[in-house]
C-alpha cells in the first residue's frame, strides 16, 4: 500500500531538482515547506587535502530501502498526518557543489516540516545503502559508508562485497 504523504522518492544518476521536488509537494492546505539541499563540498575533515569530486554507488534496493526510510520517518515524526514529503539522493559523478540529496516536506504548520526534514536527512544518512568515493587534490581516493575505515583498508574501484572484504583490508591484490 503507497503513503499519499510521499509525494517522491528516487535514488538517480541524473541532476536533482531541488525547485521541482518542492513544487511536488506544494498543496493549498500546507503553509509551511521546509528543504534541506546537500551539495558536494571541497573538504572533509578527515580528507588529507582538498576534495575534488565524489563518486555515489548504491545497492540495487536502494530506491526502495529509501521510499521504506521515508514512510518510517512520517510515521513517527508526523503526528498531524498531514506532511508531504520528497526526497531523491543522487549516484554517480558529482563534483564540488553538485547537488547530492534534496528533501522537501510541506505541512499545515512549520514546526512538522523542520522535525521530519531534519530526521529524513539523518535516516537516510544512516540507512540508504549509497557509497560515496572520495577524490582529492592529490589524487587519493577512498571509499566511504561502506562498514569499514576505508582510510586503513585503500579498495580499488568499487565497493567490497561481503565475501571480498577480509581480502581488501588484508591489502591482498
Amino acid at each position: 500500500m503507497s503513503d499519499p504523504a510521499i509525494v517522491h522518492t528516487a535514488v538517480t544518476d541524473e541532476p536533482l531538482d531541488a525547485d521541482a521536488l518542492e513544487a511536488a509537494v506544494l498543496d493549498p492546505a500546507h503553509g509551511a515547506v521546509t528543504r534541506f539541499v546537500g551539495r558536494v563540498r571541497d573538504h572533509d575533515p578527515e580528507a588529507a587535502g582538498e576534495v575534488v569530486a565524489l563518486d555515489y554507488s548504491s545497492h540495487p534496493d536502494a530506491p526502495a530501502v529509501l521510499r521504506r526510510i521515508t514512510a518510517e520517518v512520517l510515521r513517527e515524526h508526523d503526528a498531524g498526518g498531514v506532511t508531504r514529503v520528497a526526497v531523491a539522493h543522487r549516484t554517480g559523478h558529482l563534483e564540488v557543489g553538485d547537488v547530492a540529496i534534496v528533501v522537501a516536506v510541506a505541512s499545515a504548520h512549520r514546526a512538522p516540516t523542520f522535525a521530519v526534514c531534519s530526521a529524513l536527512v539523518e535516516a537516510v544518512k544512516a540507512g540508504l545503502p549509497v557509497w560515496k568515493h572520495q577524490h582529492e587534490a592529490d589524487g587519493r581516493a577512498v571509499w566511504s559508508g561502506l562498514g569499514l575505515d576505508a582510510r586503513d583498508a585503500p579498495l580499488d574501484d568499487a565497493p567490497p562485497t561481503e565475501g571480498s572484504r577480509a581480502g581488501a583490508a588484508e591489502g591482498s591484490s
